[in-house]
């Protein structure tokens, strides 16, 4: 049922990190360079599950672009946004994302 996982090239990491350090700073810098990375988050996951290249698999490996562009978009824009909540409120508060 599931693949076995393997590691993704080493480019792809290298610009999954710089996409994550653009899409946080730049977020960080302007409300609506935020909200255009949140919107380049659903298209990535999007084009992520229509290419099969959210993790790379022994039978198939990562499409470069596709592999960086959306865990970069998760990392940089996703994880800070959590990590904030989590440090402000607890548990409580990032469970509150969710239900509002």
């Amino acid at each position: 049922m599931f693949k076995k996982p393997v590691k993704p090239k080493k480019a792809s990491l290298l610009f999954t990190l710089l996409i994550a350090i653009t899409a946080y700073l730049g977020s960080q810098a302007s409300p609506v360079f935020g909200y255009y990375v949140a919107l380049l988050t659903m298209v990535a996951l999007i084009l992520a599950s229509y290419t099969n290249s959210f993790w790379p698999s022994k039978e198939k490996a990562e499409n470069p672009l596709v592999f960086s562009l959306f865990w970069g978009l998760v990392i940089g824009g996703l994880v800070p946004f959590v990590a904030v909540n989590f440090a402000e409120g607890g548990m409580q508060a990032v469970f509150d994302i969710f239900k509002s």
